[in-house]
């Protein structure tokens, strides 16, 4: 390898070094500003995807005419796909990102928990 093609691989490596050191601390800040899952909005009924899910905030509503596939003690709160603090009365889900789901709720994409 010549001298000048070893200088510019260096000063390369020096430039994206430099950037990386910072955009690490900006990054750090952006994700800690990101919502708490409190300050999150709980998904309603009339919600597009929660009606095509067929979701409830109680699962004891279910038409279980139009989801045979429900089954009693399929809660929100025991699917695989709820993320957060399992004890909270609204919960997080992988389906709804950025809103919260009853935990006492129910939708057709319900899974049991491995």
């Amino acid at each position: 390898m010549k001298q000048a093609e070893h200088d510019q691989g260096r000063r390369r490596f020096l430039r994206l070094a430099g950037i990386s050191v910072a955009v690490v601390p900006v990054a750090g800040a952006a994700l800690r500003s990101a919502p708490a899952a409190a300050d999150q909005p709980r998904l309603s009924e009339d919600d597009p995807t929660a009606q095509a899910l067929g979701y409830v905030h109680d699962a004891a509503d279910v038409d279980s005419d139009r989801y045979p596939r429900f089954e009693e003690g399929q809660l929100c709160s025991n699917c695989n796909l709820i993320t957060g603090d399992k004890d909270a009365e609204w919960v997080g889900c992988g389906i709804f990102p950025g809103k919260l789901v009853n935990a006492n709720g129910w939708c057709s994409a319900w899974v049991p928990k491995r």
